[in-house]
């Protein structure tokens, strides 16, 4: 009898400590998770980065009260490499995804799950505003149905989610009558038509509420309102992902933005053909670019009027996210969402006489990334450390309670954004441009291997001192007194992602 009562007094001591911290129950209140994605975005195009010129209140505003991380890396260099790689926590290498015109569904590995499963998995509500996946309609069926709503985007086949709750009148743009088209050659087939409609840049010719962008930022508004609102007892967390296709190309904005920046007030772009010694892309730098300037290289003053209206893109976007940051603050739904936006990836403006993307150098993998957790330690600080995209989904699965694959090669973030005291951090970022090669850069150095030299002036490699030339103008590879750091990076990258991890993460291992 004294035994069983003994036993019965350890199991309410044990009952009432289980119930009093509970420590292994979810969270009474899991929290929401808002995630913006802008395209071809430079790393130092918002203000908060350092960008002096072009204006981004509400994105510094954000920056301000969560952690910007001054060196992150996406893993590709084109829209449907990176975005398949950080959706899904793997490295092109391992998603089989290099280029835009590859299909998710054809190359995919079976049974990988990104953040649209995982979140819904784990009880979330799902909402896509815009594109997520590249051509996800298409190339990522199986993927895009795991979204609840899907608004400003195709719906795959099967998709039986609500209609909006939004509509819009149409809006035809006038943009060939007011932007600057880069040929006046007549098109002659729709492959030609959007060719030209990239290659230009200026006014759109639509009002701001006409536009694409400003619809989803007023749809996602909306939505967060009517959440607000909902008092059901039987809400969900919401995973809501925001687009907005600006500033790619074409460089176009409403007026108010597309002359908001004068042109003769633009620098003149970084490293130009003058100073670079040994350069691989020294093809690229007399035509050859994707998107814009396709033809011939932008003169002087194109290359100022070109920049400025991107500027005018930025700015146009951040207008955009200021109405749905607002919405948040509004309905209180900032105490408990958590914010994340990022370019997807970076883009040439003009240094090294190069635009928009395709290449290993710091303008097309260095983007954006701004990370707001309600009650981090570290909100409103910069963070140093070298991150990468595919660090983003393991980030939401230790915030959020979503349920770990197990085959992610990116690590989380959290304490960076937790810990006031600082640990050893992951010392590289691995890159890919393309099948076309790969690049391993630490804080120091960019060390690159190319697969095809014909396509890099022959260099089968490329070194940068990043400290004395953070512009990447003068290629060391061939100079005896880097031989030793040649050896040493090629090493690392030929070891993979892996043996640049800091101790804590490759324990875990």
């Amino acid at each position: 009898m004294k035994k069983q009562l003994i036993i019965m007094f350890c199991l309410t001591i044990a009952v009432t400590i289980f119930l009093q911290f509970n420590v292994f129950a979810e969270p009474a209140e899991r929290p929401n998770v808002l995630f913006i994605i802008t395209e071809d975005t430079h790393w130092k195009v918002f203000g908060c980065y350092g960008n002096a010129i072009c204006k981004t209140p509400n994105i510094d505003k954000l920056a301000a009260s969560g952690i910007r991380f001054e060196h992150a890396y996406c893993q590709g260099s084109a829209c449907n490499a990176t975005r398949t790689s950080f959706i899904n926590g793997l490295r092109p290498n391992t998603t089989r995804l290099w280029k835009n015109p590859q299909r998710i569904r054809d190359v995919l590995p079976e049974g990988v799950v990104g953040m649209p499963e995982l979140f819904k998995e784990a009880g979330y509500t799902t909402i896509d505003v815009g594109k997520f996946y590249h051509n996800g309609n298409e190339f990522a069926p199986k993927q895009m149905l795991a979204f609840d709503r899907i608004e400003h985007f195709g719906k795959p086949e099967g998709w039986k989610g609500p209609e909006p709750i939004l509509k819009f009148p149409n809006a035809k743009p006038d943009w060939d009558k007011k932007a600057k088209p880069r040929t006046t050659r007549e098109p002659q087939n729709e492959e030609q038509r959007k060719r030209l409609y990239s290659d230009s840049y200026g006014d759109s010719g639509l009002e701001q509420e006409n536009e694409g962008d400003w619809r989803s930022a007023k749809m996602t508004a909306t939505l967060l309102e009517q959440y607000a609102n909902d008092k059901s007892s039987d809400k969900k967390p919401f995973f809501l992902t925001l687009a907005q296709a600006r500033p790619h190309t074409p460089y176009i904005s409403p007026t108010k933005f597309a002359t908001l920046y004068d042109p003769e007030k633009i620098p003149d772009p970084a490293a130009p053909l003058s100073s670079l010694k040994d350069f691989p892309y020294i093809g690229r730098t007399t035509g050859g670019n994707p998107d814009i300037f396709r033809e011939s290289p932008a003169s002087p003053k194109e290359a100022k009027e070109a920049i400025a209206a991107y500027y005018g893109c930025v700015t146009f976007v951040d207008d955009n996210l200021g109405l749905v940051l607002n919405t948040l603050e509004k309905t209180g739904l900032d105490k408990n969402t958590i914010v994340v936006l990022i370019g997807d990836h970076g883009v040439h403006l003009g240094d090294h006489n190069m635009w928009a993307k395709y290449s290993l150098l710091e303008g097309t993998h260095r983007a954006p990334l701004i990370v707001r957790v309600p009650g981090a330690k570290e909100n409103g600080k910069v963070s140093q450390e070298i991150v990468e995209f595919v660090d983003i989904l393991p980030t939401f699965i230790d915030l959020c309670g979503l349920r770990n694959p197990g085959n992610l090669e990116g690590i989380s973030l959290k304490p960076l954004l937790q810990e006031s005291v600082a640990k050893p951090w992951k010392k590289a970022a691995f890159l890919t441009d393309q099948d076309q090669g790969q690049a391993v850069r630490t804080k120091k150095y960019s060390f690159m291997e190319f697969g095809n030299p014909k396509h890099t002036a022959g260099f089968e490699a490329a070194l940068f001192d990043l400290e004395k030339d953070p512009n990447e103008t003068d290629n060391r590879i061939n100079d005896p007194a880097f031989a030793d750091v040649k050896k040493e990076l090629a090493e690392l990258l030929h070891q993979g992602w892996k043996a640049a991890l800091p101790p804590h993460a490759a324990e875990k291992l």
